[in-house]
C-alpha cells in the first residue's frame, strides 16, 4: 500500500478530487480524508489537503485524479514507513531473547 497526499487550492477541489477516488477505488472511511492545510492557530488560506492509502498499482490513477482536480501530490510513500519502528524493534528483540531461551 501507498500512503499519497494532495493539496488542493480549495476545498471544492479537493472534495471532487475524494469523490472521484472514492469511486474508483474500493476505500474505506478510514483510507482518505480531507482536511484544511495549515499551521494550528493560524487562518488558512483555502489550501486543502486530501491524504489517504492506495493500492500500489493505483498511484497512477491517483495521481491523474488529482492533477484532473487542479491538485498536486505532496506525498507518496511506501505505507511500511508510516509504522513505529520502534515497536518492530521490541517485537523482534522479544522473539530473539524467546529463541536464546530455549
Amino acid at each position: 500500500m501507498r500512503v499519497m497526499a494532495a493539496r488542493f487550492p480549495d476545498r471544492e477541489r479537493a472534495s471532487a478530487a475524494l469523490e472521484q477516488m472514492h469511486r474508483r477505488f474500493a476505500l474505506r472511511p478510514t483510507d482518505v480524508a480531507m482536511a484544511p492545510l495549515g499551521t494550528p492557530g493560524e487562518a488558512t488560506d483555502g489550501d486543502t489537503l486530501v491524504a489517504g492509502r492506495f493500492p500500489d498499482d493505483g498511484t497512477a490513477v491517483v495521481d491523474r485524479l488529482v492533477r484532473e482536480a487542479g491538485g498536486e501530490i505532496v506525498a507518496d510513500i511506501d505505507e511500511r514507513w508510516t509504522k513505529p519502528h520502534g515497536a518492530d524493534a521490541r517485537r523482534d528483540a522479544g522473539q530473539e531473547a524467546a529463541r536464546s531461551h530455549h
